[in-house]
């Protein structure tokens, strides 16, 4: 699938009463994972809803049930959790949180967690590990060095800041039928998120200067990197991918693209997507019905006034200007 394409989107849904059904259906979703019910009332029910858009999940569960969950250790997503109502408390890998209305958390690589919880109503976001990793390299942490060291923000601003972007995020993941959730803005939007998570919840990547240097890279590997940003625009590309592909380690090559481009390589990129809907706009003609949504969202721009802002910057006039001519 291309990057203009729209997210196949699946949805997983229960609602139950019966403790053994949501057992079921819990085991399914979050396999290894092991649940008990040890409290319940004659009205008690769960609800839980799954949203899988590409490699990331959006889930909804409402419980009125209490339950302990042992969690297995995380693999290749992480979890990213906001507290809507009731009470919880995670255990686990040196941590030891309680969770009330409003609370965010962090579900770490790794790490075994004893989750129980009252009441619990929460949403959570299953954000793929890699994503987290390239956020990282940007920041010129490699992978082997990057860990969260702690489950919650680091003070009240950032958590105020972190739940708005979550709260948007999931919502926008989990909106049925939408026109414009194309694989370039379901990366976008993650990559968003997971670069906001490197700024709130305590990491290595806030240790940076503990790193050693990022070495150097040949001209040559340089240009294909370029090279390869410029046959791929379309493609949900990571730098860990663009590494790869050039010969080299991730914070080389954001130092070098640093040096050379004043840039970093996933900035570079969203300056060449802006040429390419430019390219678009410039050569539709009415009978296309092309629209400057449709190509912000062609080329990974999920918010049409955020796209127009950064058009009218490199350009110096709106893309309807574009379009019309």
């Amino acid at each position: 699938m291309t990057g203009h394409q729209l997210v196949d989107v699946r949805r997983e849904e229960l609602a139950s009463r019966d403790a053994d059904e949501t057992i079921a259906f819990i085991s399914q979703m979050y396999s290894d994972n092991e649940l008990r019910f040890w409290k319940s009332a004659p009205q008690s029910r769960v609800r839980t809803t799954a949203m899988v858009a590409g490699e990331v999940m959006a889930t909804e569960i409402r419980s009125t049930l209490g339950y302990s969950c042992q969690i297995a250790p995380l693999r290749d997503h992480v979890y990213f959790e906001r507290t809507l109502r009731g009470r919880g408390r995670l255990r686990g890998g040196g941590h030891d949180v309680r969770q009330q209305r409003n609370d965010v958390m962090v579900f770490p690589i790794g790490a075994q967690i004893l989750a129980d919880c009252d009441s619990h109503d929460v949403n959570i976001l299953h954000i793929p590990y890699e994503v987290l990793l390239d956020a990282a390299a940007q920041s010129g942490v490699e992978a082997a060095a990057f860990r969260f060291t702690a489950l919650t923000p680091t003070d009240p601003q950032r958590e105020r800041f972190w739940g708005r972007l979550f709260d948007l995020t999931h919502h926008e993941l989990t909106a049925l039928e939408s026109p414009v959730l194309t694989g370039l803005v379901v990366q976008n939007l993650t990559r968003s998120l997971a670069a906001a998570a490197l700024a709130v919840f305590p990491n290595t990547t806030m240790d940076l200067h503990l790193q050693p240097g990022p070495g150097t890279v040949a001209p040559s590997a340089l240009q294909r990197a370029v090279d390869y940003l410029h046959a791929n625009p379309a493609q949900p590309l990571t730098v860990a991918e663009l590494a790869a592909h050039a010969g080299t380690s991730v914070r080389a090559l954001q130092h070098a693209f640093h040096n050379h481009y004043d840039t970093t390589p996933l900035e570079y990129l969203r300056l060449l997507r802006l040429d390419r809907a430019r390219q678009d706009l410039l050569a539709a003609e009415p009978s296309d019905g092309l629209t400057v949504a449709i190509t912000a969202a062609r080329w990974g721009f999920g918010h049409q006034g955020r796209f127009a802002q950064l058009y009218s910057k490199k350009f110096g006039h709106s893309p309807k200007q574009d379009l019309r001519r």
